[in-house]
């Protein structure tokens, strides 16, 4: 299996004037995926952030990110599960004598 980081996007805190345009035309961003302080996930699971910099206001945080696997390759697909063994045969239960009915 292969993992991916998944994360969601705060873009309300982009600031307009940080959108750039590339050569092609396009309105891009220039972010940074940093590694939570320590290394460690925090109590959510994320294990790294989404920043974007900016000269007048410094670093603003756009969201999170925490590991996610997917992909499974066929070779590794669980195997479909074995049919459960017949119980041991028991003795008939004996019949009480004394029985309501």
């Amino acid at each position: 299996m292969a993992t991916k980081l998944r994360g969601l996007l705060n873009l309300s805190k982009i600031d307009k004037n940080l959108i750039t345009t590339n050569a092609k035309g396009e309105k891009c961003i220039w972010i940074d995926v940093v590694e939570n302080y320590g290394n460690q996930p925090d109590q959510y699971g994320n294990t790294h952030a989404v920043v974007l910099y900016s000269k007048e206001t410094g670093k603003i945080y756009l969201g999170n990110l925490k590991p996610q696997e997917f992909g499974a390759p066929r070779s590794q697909a669980p195997a479909p599960a074995a049919p459960a063994a017949p119980a041991p045969a028991q003795e008939p239960a004996k019949e009480e004598e004394d029985l309501p009915f």
